[in-house]
């Protein structure tokens, strides 16, 4: 079929069973999708591309679920954070439910064998996360994302599954009855892969990824260091999606959960009515912080955030350098200077240049006190 014939569902379709976005990236800048599959035929060597026929087996896909691609109106806009990245299209099941589930949706995964606290963690997350009306989002893999998606159904609220292999199926094989009762109950699920396609390593850390650009937010309840799920935390620090990590236990199994909170990169609670206020939270200038806002992290030139040890609330007071607190005196900067806190977790004041980020919850958004003042 000619490239001009061809459309562009079916031509992305194609792209999508042969390469990875970022192999694409280039020539998807200067040339459609059309053109861009005609080009790989032209200079695929082996022939197997030219007996792939796009439209035929984008029909046959799509007798399982449809292909949503970037023009669509379900389209969820918060992929293009994934720039080179950002996937060509998305098999879903349960399309129309996609933008409002994908709208409020919060990620919550970890150990594929958690411990029993965890467990018990994931359950309490995944209740409040759905009582307050957020999408829990996770896969539908045994442990601590199954655990999610099963307390959401408990609540009587929908909730979104990232599938690493086709939706003809589930991964694992086990969960088909939970993914089958994800969408009846009015969730959706999808995936990079056409129906057909197994799970293997690279769709495993592919997905990962796609489900912290799909979600406002990320909670990691348990992770050993360097597992798929730890992938995600990765992807949302990439994309600075808000990243909460439960407190680390001790347990070997929560090495991941250890390092982040270590570093800074995650902000650290064991209260699910923390993980409520992320999805909320946004960018603001340390000089426009008003009262009663919640205090997350600082984020860098780069908008990476360094999350607080122990979030606050703000109570905003101007700066005197003579206070006598042992901080105020050391700032040196000049211009604007916003004192946030003298009720900080650290019993000293808090002063901020007036045009530094922080990442906070407006207290508008917060429905009742989330941490102790």
């Amino acid at each position: 079929m000619p490239a001009h014939a061809l459309t562009a569902r079916a031509a992305r379709a194609a792209l999508s069973a042969h390469f990875t976005p970022s192999q694409l990236a280039a020539d998807l800048a200067e040339y459609t999708p059309a053109e861009v599959w005609g080009r790989r035929v032209r200079a695929d060597g082996s022939g197997r591309l030219a007996h792939y026929r796009p439209q035929a087996e984008l029909a046959q896909a799509e007798g399982t679920c449809p292909f949503v691609i970037p023009s669509d109106e379900e389209w969820p806009t918060a992929l293009g954070d994934l720039g080179p990245a950002c996937p060509l299209g998305l098999w879903v099941r349960g399309r129309a439910r996609l933008p409002q589930l994908t709208g409020s949706a919060v990620a919550v995964t970890g150990n594929r064998v958690p411990t029993e606290q965890a467990a018990t963690r994931a359950h309490a997350f995944a209740t409040a996360l759905a009582g307050a009306g957020h999408t829990v989002t996770a896969t539908l893999a045994f442990g601590v994302d199954s655990t999610a998606h099963q307390a959401a159904a408990e609540t009587g609220r929908a909730s979104l599954a990232v599938l690493p292999r086709g939706l003809d199926g589930a991964h694992p094989h086990a969960h088909a009855p939970l993914l089958r009762s994800i969408l009846d109950s009015g969730g959706a699920a999808v995936s990079l892969y056409r129906p057909g396609t197994a799970a293997s390593g690279a769709t495993l850390k592919a997905s990962a990824a796609l489900l912290a650009a799909l979600a406002r937010a990320v909670i990691l309840v348990e992770a050993l260091d360097h597992v798929v799920a730890m992938h995600t935390a990765e992807t949302a620090i990439d994309l600075h999606r808000p990243l909460l990590a439960a407190p680390a236990t001790g347990d070997v199994r929560s090495s991941g959960n250890a390092r982040l909170i270590d570093k800074q990169f995650a902000v650290n609670s064991p209260d699910p009515r923390l993980g409520l206020a992320l999805p909320h939270a946004r960018v603001a200038r340390a000089g426009d912080v008003a009262d009663g806002d919640l205090l997350l992290a600082a984020v860098g030139k780069d908008g990476a955030a360094d999350y607080f040890r122990t979030p606050y609330i703000a109570h905003p007071e101007p700066f005197d350098p003579a206070c006598g607190c042992g901080v105020c005196c050391l700032v040196t900067a000049p211009g604007e200077v916003v004192v946030l806190s003298q009720g900080d977790p650290w019993e000293s004041c808090d002063p901020w240049p007036g045009d530094d980020l922080l990442l906070i919850v407006s207290a508008q958004r917060l429905t009742n006190r989330f941490l102790e003042e």
